[in-house]
């Protein structure tokens, strides 16, 4: 007759919270993903010296630096019309891949240029 209680040495692992590292690095990814939509949809890549951006017509280098380069040329306008674009997902729609993510795309476009400093 099989026994329906769990073995002694079956314990899994119940810590579900994450360390400051796999936070720090979700934090980071999460600001790279949503830099390289507001390049994309400001097409800095007409302008990036990167013949890689160039050919593929998107962002594909630093788009901290990128940003950081060409964000005083961008006018109000168009920086609404692109916190828009990249809320929905940029020009292919990609959805959010975390909620820490979905976070930083609704944050304005100057708190996501301040955070390249730090």
């Amino acid at each position: 007759m099989p026994s329906y209680r769990s073995k002694p040495g079956d314990k899994g692992n119940f810590q579900k919270r994450r360390t400051f590292e796999q936070g720090k690095k979700e934090i980071d990814a999460a600001h790279i993903a949503t830099q390289q939509l507001y390049c994309d949809a400001l097409e800095f890549w007409r302008k990036c010296r990167l013949r890689v951006c160039q050919r593929h017509r998107r962002c594909y280098g630093q788009p901290t630096n990128c940003i950081m380069q060409n964000f005083k040329a961008v006018p109000q306008a168009e920086r609404v019309k692109a916190e828009q674009e990249v809320i929905a997902g940029g020009k292919r729609r990609i959805p959010p891949a975390t909620h820490i993510e979905w976070t930083v795309r609704r944050s304005e476009l100057s708190t996501l240029v301040k955070w390249g400093f730090g």
